[in-house]
């Protein structure tokens, strides 16, 4: 019904809980390298390093909850987004009231009986200044936990208190107790009545360089932890009312950031199960639900030795290579992005020479297939190059390419340049070289530097990742069939010999 759990049972919950998914991750292959609590939650931290087990942090925390529900008095908590100073302030102004948590440099806990809670209330109204009350009964980590503190030192004295296996950083400091460290009755009373220093703690955190944070428990210290930590990755295992969704995020970031996530322990029981996946690359397809798209701009020209006809019949040409490329796959044309190369949207050589030849047989114009994986990759480039050819009756005469006037040269003293790159990164694909014309020097003269550009660069690279690709589907379809051939002589041998012995009978 919304109502706040009682404190004895609320603890221990929470205990339960954290160590449940503290086990559920190290289970899952993911371990933690550093830990770090919150309040109660540093009972669940201290048994993830290794110096508590998880009998008497369940004893501890059920105690200590029963001991602050029966002997202590009421009262209640108020987180408030201000700074250090006016959350300092304001204990000052309102008796009864102190500063019972760090959460950030904007975001303190303000804690006491309910009556000062309630005044404390209406003036952070008053002030416009943001406030939420939290839904506890008691002022934790304030001076009404004082009459239980003897009586819970007896009780932790009587518990064995080992050595933490990992760096673990205290919520009363933030500083950090490296392995080796055992807590005892006296440090555990002090995290019990001391303002919780969670800021500082995750400074202490970061410190140790950690680049992922996973909260055992509902989120809300995770959402701290991206505030004051912006750089490192913060994720909560679970999240109220959202069943175990935040659970499935977590695990993906924590893949993402190099984790050796075990999807096995994760996916047990789940129902799911390993399926095959396309032997191509996903075929994307847009489900836009906004305004209608504009009518795509005007393609840029090709390289030189191409020429361009008008944009209305770029736009012809390229709606009906959609149309027979989408054909071709067995799709939708919405399907088929008109800058999506085409092996991206799954189709193989054999596949393409059917388009090929419907566009020769439409517009007599001849493309060949390394004209279309070195240079027309994407139905945009193939109705680009088609159209150029259409305007200029077939496929243009090739001629040297005419050198390009450059700027006057300011005289300046002659310096070394780096050679000439290799036309192959320089020149565009559908132009032939120009030739060299040799001139009576007596010396070498110093000539312009010429650098593949980082878009050349990036081209070559991706026509040799796409000549491979063609290579391995070569490949794969080749081995299909030697395999059928295979069969089909298995087959032919078999009916053979049964004619044979049929006939010897």
């Amino acid at each position: 019904d919304g109502a706040p759990w009682p404190t004895g049972a609320a603890q221990p919950a929470l205990y339960a809980v954290q160590c449940a998914l503290v086990e559920l991750w190290r289970e899952a292959g993911i371990a933690p390298e550093v830990v770090a609590g919150h309040s109660v939650g540093e009972y669940a931290a201290l048994t993830a390093a290794g110096a508590l087990t998880v009998e008497d942090g369940l004893r501890i925390t059920a105690e200590r909850g029963r001991l602050m529900e029966t002997r202590t008095a009421p009262g209640g908590m108020v987180a408030v987004l201000a700074d250090r100073a006016s959350a300092l302030a304001l204990t000052e102004e309102v008796p009864g009231i102190e500063l019972a948590a760090v959460n950030g440099e904007l975001n303190h806990v303000l804690a006491g009986p309910r009556a000062a809670v309630d005044r404390l209330g209406a003036l952070l109204e008053e002030r416009g200044l943001r406030n939420r009350r939290l839904p506890v009964e008691h002022a934790f980590h304030t001076a009404l936990i004082d009459p239980v503190l003897a009586e819970f030192e007896e009780l932790v004295s009587g518990v064995a208190l080992g050595p933490v296996t990992v760096p673990f950083v205290s919520g009363l400091d933030g500083g950090t107790r490296p392995p080796g460290w055992a807590p005892d009755a006296a440090y555990l009373v002090r995290q019990t009545r001391r303002p919780v220093q969670f800021h500082a703690a995750l400074r202490g955190v970061a410190d140790r360089g950690a680049t992922v944070l996973v909260e055992m428990g509902g989120g809300g210290l995770s959402g701290l932890a991206r505030q004051a930590l912006p750089e490192v990755v913060s994720v909560p295992s679970l999240r109220g009312g959202t069943g175990l969704d935040p659970l499935w995020d977590a695990a993906a970031a924590l893949f993402r950031a190099g984790a050796p996530v075990d999807w096995h322990v994760l996916a047990e029981g789940s129902g799911g199960r390993r399926i095959p996946l396309p032997g191509y690359r996903f075929q994307h397809r847009t489900h836009w639900r906004g305004p209608a798209p504009t009518a795509a701009a005007a393609a840029e020209t090709l390289t030189e030795g191409t020429h361009m006809t008008a944009d209305v019949e770029v736009k012809e040409v390229l709606t009906h290579v959609v149309e027979v490329t989408s054909h071709a796959l067995g799709g939708r044309p919405d399907a088929v992005g008109e800058d999506t190369s085409f092996l991206d949207l799954g189709a193989d050589s054999l596949l393409m020479i059917n388009v090929l030849r419907e566009l020769e047989q439409t517009y007599h114009v001849k493309v060949a297939m390394r004209e279309l994986f070195d240079e027309a990759v994407t139905p945009r480039r193939l109705a680009e190059l088609v159209a150029s050819r259409r305007a200029g009756g077939g496929t243009p005469a090739k001629t040297p390419a005419a050198p390009t006037p450059g700027p006057t040269p300011t005289p300046a003293p002659a310096a070394p340049v780096a050679p000439a790159a290799p036309a192959a990164l320089v020149a565009p694909p559908l132009a032939e070289p120009a030739p060299v014309v040799a001139a009576p020097v007596t010396e070498p003269a110093p000539s312009a530097p010429a650098y593949a550009t980082r878009q050349e660069v990036d081209d070559l690279a991706r026509q040799i990742r796409q000549l491979s690709a063609i290579q391995l589907q070569l490949m794969e379809q080749l081995a299909e069939l030697l395999s059928c051939q295979a069969a089909a002589t298995a087959t032919a041998t078999t009916a053979t010999s049964a004619g044979q012995d049929g006939e010897g009978r």
